[in-house]
């Protein structure tokens, strides 16, 4: 898989299509109202709306436009899942991972490290309902809820399968919010509501029409934040175009990157990784009071 640095060049039958797409585009602008914002900061700077009823015409034209360009609606709907290595580096302390992305939302991620001379490892799932995650080094943890945020924002927010193609786009509402900047470069910025009404962001290049950022509200160091994924190269996986390195936001500022050392296509995935395991701690019982 080769890695193209930001931006690629798109192949010569999505150059064709672009002018289409363009004018397609232009139609559904006009059709709705442009909320400009300049600063390429999160979606945060615009107010939160109540979720649309129907995702509007721009949307679905944006990511109708982003599918073809980066492989074709068919190559993203025979993609029904990633396996991926590399590794993680927040706040200068780097981690290895192994990701487990589904078309369905489903999400296993397992971190590897190693600090003061001891191995640590975790794993955090998403099972398509709820989040939990397990210390497995350097002693077997209970598996415990992964809630607050922090939880809310790892079920929602992915690293390379968005929520763009059948089944995880039912779940989702996209609302298109106006012109924003992203490293310099001028994009379509479109809000996504997804389950239980959580709001995520997508920011789409208006030249190429690739995504070039996403985020959502998260948690950093006990703190609520917003934070984004800024994808600065990609590489093909299964016929599709995918992120290779992303940047990691929190408030426009990085803190972290995340590389994709291997990315690989439809593995065979056992269904049990999502299972959150049984407590081995045993449960104290009370004995029954009898009452004379």
């Amino acid at each position: 898989m080769k890695t193209l640095n930001f931006l690629p060049a798109l192949p010569g039958r999505c150059q064709k299509k672009l002018p289409g797409f363009c004018c397609a585009l232009m139609i559904c602008l006009s059709l709705v109202p442009i909320q400009a914002q300049e600063n390429g900061g999160s979606a945060e700077a615009v107010a939160p709306s109540p979720r649309p009823e129907a995702t509007d015409a721009a949307s679905r034209q944006l990511i109708r436009n982003y599918l073809t360009v980066t492989g074709g609606t068919g190559a993203h709907d025979g993609l029904r899942n990633v396996v991926a290595s590399g590794t993680l580096t927040e706040a200068g302390k780097s981690k290895n991972f192994e990701l487990v992305e589904r078309q369905d939302g489903r999400r296993h991620l397992t971190l590897s490290w190693r600090h003061l001379g001891r191995d640590y490892k975790a794993r955090f799932v998403f099972d398509g309902l709820t989040a939990w995650r397990q210390d497995l080094l350097p002693e077997l943890e209970d598996p415990e809820d992964y809630g607050g945020q922090e939880g809310i924002h790892f079920a929602n927010q992915r690293w390379l399968l968005q929520p763009f193609v059948l089944p995880s786009v039912a779940d989702y509402k996209f609302k298109y919010q106006g012109a924003a900047r992203v490293a310099g470069r001028d994009c379509h910025l479109v809000v996504g509501y997804g389950k239980r009404n959580v709001r995520s962001w997508f920011y789409f290049d208006q030249e190429k029409f690739l995504l070039l950022r996403w985020g959502g509200l998260g948690e950093l160091a006990g703190v609520r934040e917003y934070m984004d994924y800024r994808a600065t190269k990609f590489k093909k996986a299964g016929g599709v175009l995918l992120p290779s390195e992303i940047d990691l936001l929190a408030e426009n500022s990085p803190f972290g990157k995340i590389v994709f050392e291997q990315i690989r296509p439809n593995q065979p995935v056992d269904m049990g990784i999502f299972n959150k395991p049984e407590s081995r701690t045993p449960v104290l019982r009370q004995r029954p009071t009898i009452n004379d």
